[in-house]
């Protein structure tokens, strides 16, 4: 990973810590840190509807995305935080919904 491409990722990480959980910003987000983790298949998930089972489908491959990434940048402790608290807020996503 570049040193463009963690910048990138950690600011997009940075800006849905700072979003409301469950908006439509915060899907947009996601739907740009696919693309910036070049994870397809959560790209393509994400375009369905938020409430959809498609959708949640992408949230997992983009939380398994990050789990891949942060392993490549665990030499980065910014990027290490910054995706921790993506899978965190992707965790809380799914846990809120299969309660609901």
């Amino acid at each position: 990973m570049s040193e463009d491409q963690r910048d990138s990722v950690a600011e997009l990480a940075h800006r849905i810590d700072s979003t409301k959980m469950g908006s439509t910003q915060e899907t947009k987000l996601f739907r740009t840190l696919a693309v910036a983790l070049n994870d397809r298949t959560a790209l393509e998930a994400m375009l369905t509807d938020p409430d959809s089972a498609s959708y949640k489908a992408g949230l997992i491959s983009l939380a398994q995305a990050i789990k891949i990434y942060a392993w490549i940048g665990r030499d980065d402790q910014v990027l290490m935080i910054s995706l921790q608290s993506v899978a965190n807020r992707i965790k809380a996503l799914l846990t809120q919904e299969t309660l609901v």
